[in-house]
Parts: C-alpha cells; structure tokens; sequence
C-alpha cells in the first residue's frame, strides 16, 4: 500500500458519497465528524473544518423521479493539515463538468506551531 503523507491533499471526484465502502477505506478508522483530527491516514476535510458549512452536495441527479443531491467530490488530508481546514463546501453556482466545483480553504501559510520528530 502507499505511504499517506502526513501534510498531503487529495482531492477530486471520487464518484462514492460519505459512509460508502470506499469511503471508509480511504479514511480508514476515523468517523465522519467535525473535530475529529488523528496523525496517521486521511481525514475527509469537510468534518475537519473550522468554520462549517451546512451540509452540502457536488452532484444532481434524477433518480426514480426524484432529484437526488450526493456529494460525490472529496478533499481528503493528512493529519497534519487537518487543523488547517478552514471551510469545505462546493459552488453550486458553477458548472465544472457534470459535477458542482469543491471549494476547499486550507491555511497553507502559517509555519507549523509543532514540529513532527522522527524521535532521538
């Protein structure tokens, strides 16, 4: 398996809503909620969040003759910029391809107040 980087970003249409099976894999044991902050594995951003935003969703869909709304787009991070996250939330005022964009605030300019050591 690859490493997960503790300051990486991945982000982008996952095609899979929040509690799927895939979901779960990439966040591994954390729970879907706003707080929760461990150092190794992904967090999905939008539950890392300082500033929350209503629950929101990046796709529409006519399902059974209904409009179905899933967030199907993901900011995930490592450990060490969860508590970056400043908002998650996607512009569903803009059209980015069949998908609503995801609007991600991340504090990428405050040097790190701790240090990560490898130990000795």
């Amino acid at each position: 398996e690859p490493e997960n980087p503790l300051a990486a970003i991945w982000l982008g249409d996952f095609n899979m809503e929040p509690g799927s099976a895939e979901y779960r894999r990439i966040v591994g044991s954390t729970p879907y909620h706003r707080g929760a902050v461990y150092r190794d594995g992904f967090i999905d951003a939008a539950a890392a969040a300082s500033e929350p935003v209503a629950d929101f969703h990046t796709h529409e869909k006519i399902i059974d003759g209904g409009l179905s709304k899933r967030r199907l787009d993901h900011c995930f991070v490592g450990g060490m910029l969860a508590t970056r996250v400043r908002s998650v939330g996607a512009d569903i005022g803009e059209i980015a391809s069949d998908h609503f964009p995801l609007r991600v605030d991340i504090d990428l300019e405050t040097p790190c107040l701790a240090a990560v050591s490898g130990g000795g």
